[in-house]
Formats: C-alpha cells, structure tokens, sequence
C-alpha cells in the first residue's frame, strides 16, 4: 500500500504565514530593504552593461579608425612593414596575406612572414565586419582584444587589414566597479534597512503608546482617554477614533449600571413594604387566610429582595467613581470575617469553623468585603453537608481568604463559569436553594476592583485534613503595616 506524502503549502503560501507572525516594524522593514535591494542590484548591473557597451563601442570606435588609416596607406601605396602608430599603444594592427602570413605589422618585433597573433583562420564574425572580443590573444601586451577586419588587396593579391584593440583597460575599470558594487550594495543595503527600521519605529511608537493605553483600560476605567500624538497625521486620527469610540462604549456602561442602580432603588422600597406585610400576615395570621400562601410569598418575596440587593451591589462595584484600593482606608479583614461567622452561627447555620483565621489587613470597602464574605459563607452553606471552613492569613504580602464546604464540591470545567451572572450549575445550585446566581459574581466583581483574585478548587480529601468539598479562594494585596511612632 502507498504512503500519502503531505501535502505542503506553496512557498508563496509559507512565506505568508511565516509573515504574518512577524511585527509590523519588521515586515515594513524587510519588504522595503527587499525592494530597495532589487533596485540597487538592478541599478548596479545596469550600470555595469552601460559602461561596458560603452568602452566597447569606443574601443571599436578606436578600431575603426585604424582599419581606416591603414587602407589610406595601402591606396597611396605608402605600406611599409612597419605600420605608423597613432600614438598609443593599446592597438595592435597587422596587414596578413592569403596565407594568414604578416605583410605588415604596427608591432616592431613581429618580421614580415611570421605567423600572425590572431587566430587563423579569423572567425566569421570578424571577417564579416563585425567587432568581435576574443581572448588571451598573444599579441602586443597579450590578454582580451576587440578584433575588426577588412579584406583588401595589397599589390593586386588578396590580403586582410586586421586591427586588435586591447581591453585590458576596460576590463580593469570594469573589475574595479564590480568589487565597489559587491561591497557597496550589501553595506548600503544594510544601512538601508537601519535607516528604514530606525524610521519605521519612530513611526510607530505612537501606535505602541495607543495600545498600552488601550490595554490598560478595562470596564470599570472606560472614563479614562489615550493620549493623543501631537502631529496631526494618520495615528492623531487614529487616537480621536479610539477616544470617540471609548466615549460611547463609557456612555452605554453609565447606562446599564443607571438602570440597573435605578431599578434596585425604584424597587427597594416596596419590596420592603411587602415583606413587612407579609411577615405580619405569617406571624399573626387572618382566619380567612391560608397562612401556608402568606409564608410562600414572603419567601418569593426575600428572594427577589435579595436579587435586587445583588444587582445594586454589582452595579456599585462596576461604578468608576468609586475610590480604587489604593485610596481606600485599611481594614482588619479578620475582624469582618469573624463578625460574619458570628452571624451566619446566630442563624442556625452549618457548622463553622474558623480557628484558623488569623489576622489580615487590607485596603479597600469594608462594607463591599462585607458583602463578599457573607456571599461565600451562603454559598458555603447552601451546599454543605454539615461543616464548613474558614482559613484566613498574611503571607508574602498577600492576604489569603479560603471558605470550604463538605459538599459535593464544584466540577473542574465549571470552575470559572461560577463566576457569571445567574449561573446556576445544577439542581442543587438552584432557586429552590436560595441562590440567585449573583453572589459569586458580585464576590469577583468587588475582588477584582481591590486588586485580588477568586478563583474556585477543590478541598483536599477529610482523610488528608480537607473537607473534601468546594473551597473559594481569595488573595488580596496586604496593606502596610503601620509606621512604629517616632521616639521620644
């Protein structure tokens, strides 16, 4: 059976995911040092065929002139065996007879019927009149020569005007551009992309400004504004956008928590008249009345008193006006914790233990942690079997806040979903219960606005010291302590 190969991408496909994880600084960067690289290379061998065609149309230039000079010679029969220089020494010419034997020679060491220097028989293209570069020639200094031709007869015998002018010059000057170009493109290349991501990223610190701005803005700081850059250019336009956009996501949340404080406030009052009534109706009961129908409505009637209380409690702790931690007063958490405890015993509750709670300072609102211990003590006890646990401590300059049940504790995938707004996990976490579904929520709202965490585990087995339920966890940055008073 044949084994399927996997099938890869396109290189045009991997480069574009290799890419995409790269930095917008850096791509800028390596896409314009690319272009600019092309350019410059392109540029360079332009350069390099340019001066070429040109030496080489002056060296045939130079041929040309030569071919002329020497057929003037043979016409006026003024041909010698040595041919007249015109000058320099860079040409070499040489008059050659049927035979490809020397008539004639600018060269004063070559004799009348030697072999000549150039190749014999001349290529076609040099006999057909067209400049042609042949190599390693031994003639004159040797080396590379532009070679021309011209048939000619010279005392009424066939015979060929053959005229060699050296490149070594050319090719020299030529060399010399080449090793400039080599060395000089990577380095000016390399500045370029310097130059490029030096500019690149002045360019766009103020975007890396805007993010961490954005970033630091959470729900409860939807007030706050980024700073705008001062040129008015596209990232000015870019931070007026994100303002504009912050001032209606910040409009809309002062909104929600109107309505929902408005909603808590409008109801409060009759709901607390109701309840009156209708604890005067179950504790003095009316013979035309079932007293078991009195005692269902008012606990209805505790129940969405409570779930208003929830709502205008998270409404309080999303409130960005409220003084954040750091300004807030210092609180012995033990103290709240303890009162809390008292309270929840005074009611009948399951049984508390709190020895090991030791003492814990914090900043923040007393009467919000207050609220947030006694919605883990609740939530403790609705699903407790018998006992449940408080542990409190100082420890690395954070306070730490545990409440443990003997329940059927909490599933790990639903761990952080408790947290949401009327979550209720299954039959036993239901209204039937007495939960609402917002005490956990409104315990993570007012944790998070002091700086802690909450999260949710599982207490350790009762035969390893646990209790082998539910066990909240909270951490809280510990306030200082206080300042010794000075000496007398």
């Amino acid at each position: 059976m044949s084994r399927r190969l996997p099938i890869r991408p396109p290189a045009s496909g991997r480069l574009r995911q290799v890419t995409r994880k790269m930095s917008l600084r850096t791509r800028v960067t390596m896409w314009a040092t690319m272009v600019v690289a092309i350019a410059m290379v392109a540029a360079g061998l332009g350069l390099l065929l340019g001066l070429q065609q040109s030496m080489w149309r002056d060296r045939d230039s130079t041929g040309h002139q030569r071919l002329a000079d020497v057929t003037s010679l043979i016409r006026h029969d003024r041909l010698g065996s040595l041919i007249p220089s015109n000058g320099g020494d860079a040409d070499v010419v040489e008059v050659l007879n049927a035979h490809g034997k020397v008539r004639a020679s600018s060269d004063f060491d070559t004799r009348p019927g030697s072999p000549s220097g150039f190749p014999t028989p001349l290529p076609r293209q040099v006999l057909a009149g067209h400049p042609t570069t042949l190599r390693d020639l031994d003639i004159g200094d040797g080396g590379d020569f532009r070679v021309l031709a011209r048939p000619i007869r010279v005392d009424g015998r066939p015979s060929t005007i053959v005229v060699g002018v050296s490149l070594a010059q050319a090719e020299h000057t030529l060399s010399s551009l080449t090793t400039g170009l080599v060395i000089g493109v990577p380095a000016l290349t390399a500045l370029v992309a310097w130059t490029i991501s030096l500019t690149a990223g002045r360019t766009l610190r103020p975007v890396e400004t805007l993010r961490r701005q954005a970033a630091d803005i959470t729900a409860t700081d939807l007030h706050r504004r980024l700073d705008l850059p001062a040129c008015q250019d596209e990232i000015h336009a870019l931070g007026v956008t994100l303002n504009d956009m912050l001032t209606r996501l910040d409009d809309a949340s002062a909104a929600q928590r109107r309505f929902i404080a408005d909603a808590a406030h409008e109801l409060r009052s009759p709901l607390t008249a109701l309840r009156a009534q209708l604890e005067v109706m179950s504790s003095y009961p009316d013979p035309d009345r079932d007293p078991r129908m009195a005692a269902a409505l008012l606990e209805d009637t505790v129940r969405l008193h409570d779930l208003v209380e929830g709502l205008l409690a998270l409404a309080r702790s999303e409130d960005p006006a409220r003084p954040r931690s750091q300004a807030a007063p210092i609180i012995d958490l033990d103290e709240v914790v303890l009162t809390e405890v008292r309270r929840q015993r005074s009611l009948a509750r399951a049984d508390i233990d709190a020895r090991r709670v030791s003492g814990g300072r914090v900043r923040g609102d007393a009467e919000a942690l207050r609220r947030v211990i006694r919605n883990l003590l609740d939530n403790a006890h609705r699903h407790a079997d018998q006992r449940v646990r408080v542990t409190l401590g100082e420890r690395g300059g954070t306070v730490e806040l545990t409440v443990s049940d003997d329940g059927s504790g909490i599933p790990a995938a639903d761990r952080l979903r408790i947290f949401e707004r009327f979550t209720r996990l299954d039959e036993a976490r239901s209204r039937e219960a007495g939960g609402s579904g917002l005490g956990l929520a409104i315990v993570s709202k007012v944790i998070t606005v002091h700086g802690g965490t909450v999260h949710a585990d599982q207490d350790p087995a009762p035969d390893t010291g646990g209790l082998g339920g539910a066990r909240l966890v909270i951490r809280l940055p510990a306030a200082p302590p206080p300042a010794d008073p000075p000496g007398p």
